[in-house]
């Protein structure tokens, strides 16, 4: 709401600024009590970047290649995961675990750059009025015209992220306690996930801009519920690895194209609030994922629970299909 309010680059810029000097706290922070507080501070500043990033993204780029803008900073995303990975096999060994926490101040500094240096966007300049930005609540997300598109992202937002969380988080226990794999085989497994993950969103970002952002997730939503099945019934370390690899291309497919697709049937005095509301309501459900499957692993192994999202994601699948095609739409 405050960047609809206030405008979208101070607000992201103030947001980075939260995450990172909560972040680089924590690397001081002298018992658990306040590296919960901290963590949950730059939590807020996480929370925030990513529906004011993909606002900002969606009003930069022309509605041709709105679904591939949204690709990019995904995979941004994604890259700085990996490089996380990286900084803390080569910085943990040799100064401890809280060397990774203060090397977060360094976003600060980016964000102090581009403070001054990125200009407001133009759209929400241009057609957002005082009145309207001081108007605006909440509750608009729901109103007529809106209330399908807010209903069926909702759905889908939360579908995939109780699937990421839950697919990737145990999919390395998976691994190594059920199917008895070796710790450096597993790891060899993770990483080419990882690029076929990334693989799946260049493609599927590029699928959004080609044959809609309907289409696009429906099909990511089926191919990741074939992968999660065919996870589920792997007795071979071979089938093991396949279902892994078909996950990962798959599991992120649709992720790419939320913020486009997010972005598009909402006014620009709205935008960034609808987009933040719907992906961190996703979020928050997608938290419920690893607890859930830790509950019920005993009962059906964890490939079994992994399968049982199959259901979740044919449901998300059947639901992107009620709304219409908002592919080339120019933002309001």
């Amino acid at each position: 709401m405050l960047a609809d309010r206030f405008g979208r680059v101070r607000t992201f810029t103030y947001s980075i600024l939260i995450y990172s000097v909560f972040t680089a706290l924590t690397a001081v922070a002298p018992n658990y009590a306040f590296i919960a507080l901290f963590r949950f501070l730059s939590g807020v500043g996480t929370g925030a970047e990513y529906g004011i990033g993909m606002t900002l993204m969606s009003e930069a780029f022309r509605a041709k290649w709105r679904g591939m803008g949204s690709t990019i900073v995904s995979i941004g995303w994604t890259l700085g995961v990996m490089l996380a990975t990286v900084l803390g096999l080569v910085l943990m060994p040799a100064f401890g675990w809280r060397s990774m926490y203060l090397i977060g101040i360094l976003p600060a500094l980016v964000a102090a750059y581009y403070r001054f240096r990125l200009p407001e966007s133009p759209i929400w300049k241009e057609r957002t009025t005082e009145s309207e930005r001081k108007k605006f609540q909440i509750k608009e997300l729901f109103r007529r015209e809106y209330l399908k598109f807010t209903i069926v992202f909702l759905i889908v937002a939360i579908v995939a992220e109780l699937g990421y969380w839950g697919v990737m988080i145990w999919l390395p226990s998976a691994l190594l306690t059920e199917y008895h794999i070796h710790f450096v085989k597993t790891i060899y497994i993770l990483l080419v996930t990882d690029a076929m993950t990334m693989l799946g969103m260049i493609i599927f970002g590029f699928l959004a801009d080609v044959v809609g952002r309907k289409v696009a997730i429906f099909l990511g939503f089926i191919g990741i519920t074939f992968a999660v099945i065919y996870f589920a019934m792997s007795r071979t370390v071979t089938q093991v690895m396949i279902a892994s690899y078909l996950m990962g291309f798959f599991i992120n497919s649709y992720f790419t194209t939320f913020g486009a697709l997010f972005s598009e049937p909402y006014p620009t005095h709205a935008r960034a609030t609808a987009v933040n509301f719907i992906f961190n309501t996703g979020r928050g459900f997608g938290g419920i994922a690893p607890l859930l499957i830790g509950i019920l692993a005993p009962l059906f192994k964890i490939s079994g629970v992994i399968g049982f999202f199959s259901v979740l994601f044919i449901i998300a699948a059947v639901s992107i299909l009620t709304i219409p095609e908002t592919k080339g739409v120019e933002l309001k």
